[in-house]
């Protein structure tokens, strides 16, 4: 099979199951490692923030640290809150409790009220349970880490996903989807999927003319 009918085949490396939080792994900057920020987190007493821009990063940052967190001693239990939700999971003490955590992160923190903060805050502090969260400007804990997303961070994604001899994407067309995007690498990687499957279906339709 030619390396085309192998494309052809091949699912799109841009595919949700291949860029959701945790299956890329973060790029730490300044040769810093989960480890690093999980020792940053303890000598913060295990309460900090992650700031950064919409699709810097963040939520793959928190997925990167789930592991270090529980060799720490610290297992936690994450909150994703969506873009308009405003509170908190009516019953999330009790699944917190259930996952035997001792640090709560939320993720999208800057969207809950200002009531469903301080109940979390409150809650976590009552309970002895860190927390870590995540917002696009200050929220009022200790800076863990600031995420920004630049084009080599961009690039360097995308060519972990993309598989080995595949030119379908070169630079000029991530740099192009990535300043589309205005630094959003997530939205960059909706539309490098789009652009994949039109890439596809032109390979395909060549191969058929050709034959």
């Amino acid at each position: 099979m030619s390396h085309r009918d192998e494309m052809l085949w091949c699912p799109n490396p841009f595919s949700t199951r291949f860029i959701r939080p945790g299956a890329i792994p973060y790029r730490f900057p300044s040769r810093q490692t989960a480890e690093d920020l999980v020792a940053k987190l303890t000598a913060l007493r295990w309460r900090g923030q992650i700031i950064g821009p919409h699709g810097s990063g963040k939520s793959t940052l928190l997925a990167s640290l789930l592991e270090p967190l529980r060799r720490a001693g610290r297992p936690g239990w994450m909150i994703c809150l969506h873009d308009g939700q405003r509170r908190l999971p009516r019953d999330w003490t009790a699944q917190a409790v259930r996952a035997a955590a001792s640090l709560v992160i939320v993720d999208g923190y800057e969207q809950l009220s200002a009531w469903s903060r301080y109940w979390v805050k409150w809650s976590c502090r009552r309970r002895g349970w860190g927390l870590l969260v995540t917002a696009h400007d200050e929220a009022g804990f200790p800076t863990l880490l600031r995420s920004v997303a630049d084009l080599r961070v961009a690039q360097d994604v995308v060519d972990r996903l993309l598989p080995a001899g595949d030119d379908s994407i070169d630079e000029a067309i991530v740099a192009a989807h990535f300043a589309a995007a205005r630094g959003n690498v997530r939205e960059m990687l909706f539309a490098l999927y789009d652009h994949h499957e039109r890439h596809r279906r032109g390979a395909g339709a060549r191969r058929d003319i050709a034959r």
